[in-house]
């Protein structure tokens, strides 16, 4: 009987079905335009007040729009801190300043204002001329019409934003515009063919008006998905102040990668990428099932509808297999993506922690480390929480409603019934964001009631005797009464709302089953109707029915009803949730953002791709350890005045070279040159004749020992601290170190000995002690330079003369640098250099400095010997006081 149909009947339907979707995207796309637009209005205030903020930053700022600073940090953040700023499209008037570029009359005024009439237009025509030109043949139908007035009105709204200049540029402007005139166009040209062919006596066919009609719809949908997918508005991307760099896609692959393809941890890399594979498999796998089981429950049904017993015994059964296997998938992908996550914290967290410690000692000292560790630790698992979330349960959710729109629209071949769902789903999904994030500011009101009643309590309770003074009692009950309440009022608000959420996501969900269900049903009367008209059956559940109604009747199977409502309720059953998991999505975002901005920091210090280990000595002269070569560099927070200004000055191998000078000469500078820390700007160091720019770091650094001026331990054992010398060092090695550094008599009246806890950074020692253990780890190194950062200067004398012999020991046979305040430690030094506004203004020896007069150095040690004086003198007469 198929071959009955008309050839005529067959090319109409097909082209009303390509525009229905056609037009069905179109409305797609407005209403996530529209969406878009509520969830921005709800999430960060109202468009008034965004053009009170714009109307702030003209008044006092001429940059562009869209304009940021990455590197000034503020609270508020505005839409341009989407993902879709970093490499997407921005329109050309969208992306200027309204002061640098004033809009035309053309597209301020009159192209917005074009695309409203036509808009509105096209919307008068779609539904008047139906009533004035009834034709039953029109590919074109009513509800089809009905549809796109629909999308023609949503496109009007979005036009109708236009006309203030608060949301979109040019470019949005001129293709709506185009779209409207061409949608016109095409529908007065459609119905003009089929006037045309009805006169003639000529049926409707697929014809070139549809062809036409078709490509102005689709031509309509890939306009509005450009507009959604690459352009932005201009409201949008101006911010009242600079704000922090959006999170790139590159940057969230990058910190996502370890989930999906996993490098190798405490097992091989194979079998953490098998098990990354083997965990999107079990989601497959569970999905699959799930889509396929309640086609298996509706054949069941039918078949008992039919009195086919064993064929619904079968199909029971299948059913029940396949949902044993859903849940077995879905167990054994949470078991799987356990080992996935482990492996993947441990990657993130090396390259994290690595990262971090490559970065330059000046970025270290401007940085807070708390809000790094905290970083650290929430972007770590924000990516936990986004794999989960997002990609294992929000996505695959997701993939799974648009699959059973298209299995209603294909297995089943009732395409009402997949837009149905597609748009209850879309309406859930967008009005559950909604009411979430206005649920906010009740949740935000607890919180904060929730501290102040806490802290109103603590602060009364611990001023109980003021209280007790001024008989204070009722007051602070008063007090504290009010803030319980406004805690309490609070929680009923919270809980109201979730409550308001929960009902109107039901009434959202049971409203889909009944259309679903109602629209299952009259697929059956479909076919039933079918089936006893057109094959001439008696009843719809005859033999004769059922022999034919597959191939040529449409509709739906008895069966099917179930199937549809099964489908529907396994849809909203993940959904139920939403609120929490686009919560937690948000959050995960945010604290991704801020371990990328750490990740996204480079080292100010790199090795060169043909960098080398240092050598073993100079070629060109061989007593030369250590030069400064006309050295030029300042900090980068300072100013070109500051700092070292052509530095030179050489060090004699195995000779004690002291650096002095007043506060702020250079000389600590002049020791984070040497280990590199930071990069000369003018002129080089050089160690062995080598620029230190040309050598591999970490060969240069194993060659310099350090004695800081502040010795740091970690919060490990004695054995441990010293071993960071050199870790592989024997127990004889370690006892040798420590006698050296006259340390191994005070270990050895310890309780635990060498295994004794320093504390943290060392506070259970003392100064002098600290001072003698980091000796004695720079003498376990054995380094052929040592430098002495004023290792001595917080010390009294009777310990910093104990330290001073240990430092005498380190130092021999070695190449030294001291940096030193009291200049009676370097009295003995074999050249001494005096820096004076980041220049070499005196060296020599001691006797040699103090025999010029009026020299620099003369002047230093007068005055602190004048003040050695001065507070001896004082202790004296404080002796004899008491």
């Amino acid at each position: 009987m198929s071959s009955d149909i008309p050839e005529e009947l067959v090319a109409s339907t097909k082209a009303s079905t390509l525009v229905v979707l056609a037009s069905c995207s179109a409305i797609t796309l407005q209403l996530l335009r529209v969406s878009i637009d509520l969830i921005q209005v709800a999430s960060k205030g109202s468009p008034k007040d965004e053009d009170k903020k714009t109307k702030s930053v003209d008044s006092s700022n001429s940059k562009s729009y869209g304009s940021v600073d990455p590197s000034k940090d503020t609270k508020d953040v505005a839409a341009s801190t989407d993902e879709e700023t970093q490499g997407l499209l921005v329109d050309g008037d969208a992306a200027t300043s309204s002061s640098s570029t004033a809009p035309t009359p053309f597209s301020a005024f009159l192209l917005p204002r074009i695309s409203l009439v036509c808009h509105g237009l096209l919307a008068l025509v779609f539904l008047a001329v139906p009533l004035v030109w009834k034709s039953s043949n029109s590919i074109f139908s009513s509800s089809l019409k009905d549809s796109t007035v629909f999308c023609l009105i949503l496109g009007g709204y979005v036009t109708a934003r236009d006309l203030p200049r608060s949301r979109f540029g040019l470019f949005q402007r001129l293709y709506y515009t185009l779209a409207s005139v061409l949608l016109v166009a095409a529908y007065f040209g459609n119905l003009f063919w089929e006037y045309y062919n009805s006169y003639n006596d000529v049926p409707v066919q697929w014809t070139l008006g549809d062809e036409i009609l078709v490509a102005a719809i689709s031509f309509y949908l890939g306009l509005t998905l450009v507009d959604v997918c690459v352009t932005r508005g201009t409201a949008a991307a101006v911010v009242a102040e600079p704000v922090k760099r959006a999170l790139s896609r590159k940057a969230l692959l990058t910190m996502l990668k370890p989930y999906f393809w996993p490098d190798a941890t405490d097992s091989s890399a194979l079998w953490n990428r098998v098990r990354a594979i083997m965990t999107w498999v079990c989601v497959i796998l569970s999905k699959i099932c799930n889509l396929v089981s309640p086609i298996l429950l509706g054949w069941a049904s039918t078949a008992l509808a039919h009195q086919d017993y064993a064929s619904c015994i079968k199909w029971s059964i299948a059913y029940a297999f396949l949902q044993l296997m859903s849940s077995t998938f879905r167990e054994g992908q949470s078991l799987v993506y356990l080992k996935v996550a482990q492996a993947a914290f441990v990657q993130l967290s090396e390259t994290t922690f690595g990262h971090i410690h490559n970065l330059s000692l000046d970025w270290h000292l401007r940085k807070k480390l708390g809000e790094v560790i905290r970083s650290m630790d929430r972007g770590i698992a924000a990516c936990d929480t986004l794999m989960k979330y997002l990609f294992l349960w929000l996505l695959p959710a997701m993939i799974e409603c648009v699959a059973v729109c298209f299995i209603f629209a294909s297995f089943f071949q009732y395409l009402p019934l997949g837009i149905a769902v597609f748009y209850y789903v879309f309406v859930y999904v967008v009005w559950t964001i909604l009411v979430t994030l206005w649920r906010k500011k009740f949740r935000k009101a607890v919180v904060k009631s929730d501290n102040e009643w806490h802290d109103r309590c603590t602060d009364s309770l611990i001023n109980f005797e003021t209280v007790k003074y001024f008989t204070a009692e009722d007051y602070e009950m008063k007090r504290f009464g009010d803030a319980v309440k406004d805690y309490q009022e609070g929680s009923v608000n919270v809980q109201a709302s979730l409550s308001f959420l929960n009902v109107s996501q039901r009434v959202i969900m049971q409203a889909c089953l009944a259309h679903c269900l109602s629209l299952a049903a009259y697929g059956i009367q479909q076919r039933s109707d079918c089936c006893i008209k057109e094959a001439g059956c008696e009843a719809l559940f005859s033999e004769c029915c059922q022999a034919t109604s597959h191939l040529e009747c449409p509709g739906m199977e008895v069966g099917d009803f179930v199937a549809v409502l099964t489908y529907t309720l396994n849809l909203f059953q993940p959904l139920n949730f939403l609120g929490s998991v686009y919560n937690a999505i948000v959050m995960a975002m945010i604290d991704l953002s801020n371990l990328s901005e750490l990740l996204a920091e480079n080292p100010d210090v790199t090795d060169s791709p043909n960098a080398r280990d240092i050598p073993t000595s100079n070629a060109a002269d061989p007593d030369t350890v250590v030069e400064f070569d006309n050295v030029v560099f300042h900090y980068p927070t300072q100013p070109d005045t500051k700092g070292l200004k052509g530095l030179s000055f050489k060090m004699k191998r195995g000779t004690t070279t002291a650096i002095v000078g007043p506060t702020g000469a250079g000389k600590t500078t002049v020791s984070r040159l040497l280990f590199r820390f930071y990069d000369v700007i003018g002129g080089a160091v050089k160690v062995n004749g080598v620029d230190v720019r040309s050598l591999k770091q970490k060969s240069l650094r194993e060659t310099i020992g350090v004695v800081p001026q502040a010795a740091s331990m970690f919060n490990d054992t004695i054995r441990a601290n010293m071993l960071y010398g050199k870790r592989d060092a024997t127990e004889e090695e370690l006892i040798q170190a420590a006698k050296d550094a006259q340390l191994l008599d005070f270990i050895e009246s310890l309780g635990d000995k060498w295994e004794t806890m320093v504390g943290d950074r060392g506070l259970k020692l003392s100064g002098g002690e600290k001072q003698r253990a980091a000796i004695a780890r720079c003498l376990l190194r054995d380094p052929p330079i040592v430098l002495l950062d004023e290792a001595t200067s917080a010390l009294d004398t009777l310990t910093e003369s104990s330290v001073q012999e240990a430092l005498d020991r380190l130092g021999a046979q070695r190449t030294v640098l001291v940096i030193a305040h009291r200049l009676g430690t370097i009295r003995n030094a074999d050249n001494i250099i005096v820096l004076k506004e980041g220049v070499v203004c005196e060296q020599g020896t001691h006797d040699e400095l103090l025999s010029k007069p009026g020299g620099v150095y003369a002047e230093m040690w007068n005055m602190q010997l004048h003040s050695a004086s001065a507070t001896a003198s004082t202790n004296s007469l404080g002796r004899l006081a008491d």
